[in-house]
């Protein structure tokens, strides 16, 4: 090591200028570590807040499939393998007072009845069972007569052997056949609480649990 370094003082001359420079770099750095500081913090924020936002997986409710009806009716049950044919159909029933068939022309005291019925079909395309709905039509403020009403529910148990009778959603229901014979097919008569009269058929090999599950999920819209 030379000689002059450990004899003489070796000191730098420091400026105001020096010292300004570095003061300033101190709060450079300074800034610089609280503007870092800041980022991080509002990047965990932004995330939780993000996490908040987002629905949990499963929780945004699936769109309801829609179900299938006839006239105010909804049907919630279909059998197994079958499925209901999409282009319902609609008439019109011309009756007297008391419930029986008028034909046409109508008379002053004559009722059009509104009839509308949905079929049930095979994979096949063959028939399976019908619902069909009759439905008086009477000025708004005046009900259906109870005459009108039983005679429109005669015109479907006249003849039928009632074999059961059961309550479902809209109103009380028959079972019926038409015959005691064992391949006597089965169907249903139901006096709807709005006094409507609902039918429902369906072919021989249809047997009475399923018609009685169909009537007990027809419920009123």
């Amino acid at each position: 090591m030379p000689e002059i370094l450990k004899t003489t003082d070796f000191d730098l001359p420091v400026t105001d200028e020096f010292l300004h420079r570095v003061q300033r770099g101190v709060r450079r750095r300074r800034m610089f570590r609280v503007a870092a500081a800041g980022l991080a913090v509002l990047a965990v924020t932004s995330a939780v807040a993000v996490t908040q936002l987002r629905p949990a997986p499963g929780s945004v409710p699936a769109a309801s499939a829609a179900v299938p009806d006839v006239d105010r009716f909804l049907i919630s049950y279909i059998p197994t393998g079958v499925r209901i044919d999409e282009q319902g159909s609609s008439s019109t029933l011309i009756i007297r007072s008391d419930g029986t068939d008028a034909g046409t022309p109508s008379g002053p005291q004559d009722l059009n009845v509104a009839v509308s019925m949905r079929r049930f079909e095979q994979a096949n395309g063959g028939s399976y069972m019908w619902i069909t709905v009759f439905r008086p039509s009477t000025p708004p403020s005046q009900p259906v007569s109870a005459t009108t009403f039983n005679g429109l529910l005669n015109r479907h148990l006249t003849g039928a052997i009632i074999v059961e009778n059961f309550d479902v959603p809209a109103g009380k229901a028959r079972l019926t056949r038409t015959s005691t014979a064992d391949n006597a097919g089965y169907g249903i008569v139901i006096a709807g609480t709005d006094r409507t009269v609902i039918t429902i058929e369906a072919n021989l090999r249809v047997p009475a649990d399923v018609l009685k599950a169909v009537a007990t999920g027809l419920t009123p819209a």
